[in-house]
């Protein structure tokens, strides 16, 4: 059933849903005979009715009697004939004006009479002398003057043998038999309104409304077509009908008459983003390098091109893994000093031992997922690279302590900075060997080293000249607050740069003991994920630091335990010297706290989030405070809203209903 057919129908006081064929039937003005016909009084006996009741009883002792043998029941024509004989100008308009139906008959017939009894009684009737209820199909449309004779004439249905449809008159009715009303063939809704009273479903429940706070849809009353109807606007209306026209139904006369829609607010945020975006036009430059990197193993050379071009075209073709041993070769000169490979999955032992070959005068070498070079590659390293001063391996699970210590005798004092992550097999004797064999080390930076433990301090403690020293991840409790301290109090002094990342057991002693009294020169400290430091411990570091002239950099991430006398102590001694600060996931924070960010007039990065009491009314201050701001983190903070104020250059990720670029990140 089509959606427009569907409607509430009142012309029987009955309210739902109604088919195609009941509207249809309505709208023609056909009703419902009655179960039980009303006999109609025979007409007075003439000698016309005489002379045909002769001519049938003739007829039937033509046929053998067998009528007369059957049954006492009486037979389907009796049934069929029983009180429906009409007057002859009745029966002339019924056959001129009703069409014939062969062989139909009542569904209250066919449930009374067996197939076997339908074919006992099989007899020939001439069609104007016996008239029926006309079937669905047979249904014609009457004029208004002839309306009451077919009214009566479509009660009763014409059943005829099949030697009696081939008749002229049989020619007549199926030439004047009315086609099937197709689905999509509508009717005049102002004459099926004026005879029916129907009114369509989706007309009775929203015809006259406005829509309210967002779009609807509606359906045209011309063509049937849905359509949109947005907030704000009132369609078009048919002047004939008042049905809702669609706009190419309301053409342009129409069209002018509508209300104008009310543009949505535009969010100024979203617009300064937008323009921000568009105004990023990458450089002639970076299109040739894009252009380079995505056709990498067709260049056979670079020929002249800067350092910094060159690291660019290496980040993104290791970004892409196209980094292999082949394309390596294209950032091999033995003019290179610096070199920085960012994914060296697919580089094989004999590409990495290329290295030194196609560039001897190396003195930073840098080497991540490094996870196929091995000893016999470093043993070539120690003998090609003796000018090497920074060394970086990040993943080299095959190089045991005898190639690390061979290394470390080759470089010697020259070598400054040295950087291991994610190794299972260096250690603590190869880490002797690096501070006995390299003294003038001044970056030392462990991370993901499985064996390490507090002896692993102990020879860290005689490197004097040391400015920079991470200690990341540790196993659980193998780095102790004891040693720690040791630690911090026999390099402290020159140390710019302290990082004690995952380092879960250490305590409040290693703020007040080692960092507070010896760490002059910090600039730098990153204590995350330290759980067990206190907010007094930390109040106290930075309370009255004299010591220490205030810290560019701080990472507080995940200390969950700090409150706002934490946070205060930190923005009132460094607010002036912060560059970045982290303070996720201390939910213990409140606005009062955060408001002191405003003293961080420096401040060009800051991590919030999971601070639940961020709020507009803090970011508004900042902002006003710290012209410099260029990016903020603020996920989970959700009485952050899209209203707080922002400027241009600012960068605000993580806010609810935010557009977000993956360029900010």
């Amino acid at each position: 059933m089509s959606r427009r057919n569907r409607g509430t129908t009142f012309v029987n006081n009955v309210r739902g849903p109604t088919s195609a064929l009941t509207s249809f039937l309505n709208e023609r003005g056909i009703r419902r005979a009655n179960p039980a016909p009303v006999p109609t009084p025979s007409p007075p006996r003439t000698p016309a009715n005489e002379q045909e009741e002769e001519q049938q009883q003739a007829e039937e002792e033509l046929n053998g009697g067998t009528e007369a043998s059957s049954s006492s029941r009486p037979t389907r024509t009796a049934r069929l004939t029983r009180g429906r004989t009409v007057s002859s100008a009745a029966r002339a308009s019924a056959t001129t004006s009703v069409s014939v139906d062969v062989g139909g008959a009542s569904d209250e017939d066919d449930e009374d009479d067996d197939k076997d009894e339908d074919e006992d009684e099989e007899v020939d009737l001439v069609p104007i002398t016996v008239t029926m209820r006309s079937t669905r199909s047979t249904r014609t449309r009457t004029t208004a003057t002839s309306r009451s004779s077919v009214a009566t004439a479509s009660r009763v249905t014409v059943a005829t043998a099949s030697s009696s449809t081939t008749g002229p008159s049989a020619a007549s009715a199926s030439k004047k038999r009315p086609r099937k009303k197709d689905v999509s063939d509508d009717s005049n809704d102002e004459d099926f309104h004026d005879i029916t009273g129907y009114v369509s479903r989706s007309n009775f429940s929203h015809k006259g409304r406005m829509p309210q706070g967002s779009n609807k849809i509606e359906f045209c009353s011309r063509c049937r077509g849905r359509f949109t109807v947005k907030a704000g606007t009132m369609p078009a209306v048919d002047e004939d009908t008042g049905g809702i026209l669609c706009s190419s139904c309301a053409g342009a006369s129409s069209a002018s008459n509508a209300t104008p829609a009310s543009k949505p607010v535009k969010r100024p945020r979203r617009k300064a983003q937008k323009a921000e975006i568009e105004s990023q036009v990458p450089s002639l430059q970076d299109l040739c390098i894009q252009k380079i990197a995505s056709c990498i193993e067709d260049v056979e050379a670079f020929g002249d091109i800067s350092d910094i071009s060159l690291d660019k075209i290496c980040r993104i073709i290791c970004r892409n893994r196209s980094l292999t041993t082949d394309t390596v070769q294209l950032f091999l000169d033995s003019r290179n000093m610096d070199l920085r490979l960012y994914d060296c999955t697919d580089i094989t032992a004999d590409g990495l031992r290329n290295i030194a070959q196609f560039c001897p005068n190396l003195r930073s070498l840098t080497l991540t997922l490094c996870g196929r070079i091995n000893n016999d590659v470093m043993n070539y390293y120690a003998d090609q690279l003796s000018d090497l001063t920074s060394f970086s391996l990040v993943g080299p699970i095959l190089i045991t302590d005898a190639a690390y210590i061979k290394l470390f005798e080759a470089v010697g004092d020259k070598f400054e900075r040295f950087e291991l992550k994610s190794s299972s097999r260096f250690s603590v004797k190869a880490l002797e060997a690096l501070c006995e064999k390299c003294p003038n080390l001044t970056h030392l930076r462990l991370s993901d080293c499985n064996l390490m433990d507090d002896d692993w301090l102990t020879p860290i403690a005689t490197l004097k000249h040391l400015t920079s020293l991470r200690l990341r991840n540790p196993e659980c409790d193998r780095l102790t607050t004891e040693s720690i301290v040791k630690l911090i109090q026999a390099v402290g002094s020159n140390l710019e740069e302290l990082e004690l990342k995952g380092c879960t057991s250490l305590e409040d002693a290693v703020l007040l003991d080692g960092i507070r009294a010896n760490c002059a020169r910090l600039q730098r400290l990153n204590i995350m994920d330290c759980e067990e430091f206190t907010t007094e411990g930390i109040a106290t570091l930075f309370k009255d630091w004299s010591l220490n002239r205030g810290l560019a950099y701080l990472n507080l991430e995940n200390c969950v335990m700090l409150k706002d006398e934490a946070l205060i102590a930190v923005t009132e001694h460094s607010g002036v010297t912060l560059d970045t600060l982290s303070i996720k996931g201390m939910d213990e924070i409140t606005k009062d706290a955060l408001l002191t960010l405003a003293l961080c007039e420096n401040l060009t990065h800051l991590d919030a989030s999971w601070c639940r009491a961020m709020d507009d009314e803090v970011l508004e201050q900042l902002v006003k405070a710290a012209p410099k701001l260029k990016k903020v983190m603020v996920w989970g903070d959700h009485r952050l809203t899209e209203c707080c104020p922002t400027k241009q250059g600012l960068k605000i990720v993580g806010r609810e209903g935010d557009y977000i670029d993956l360029r900010f990140f």
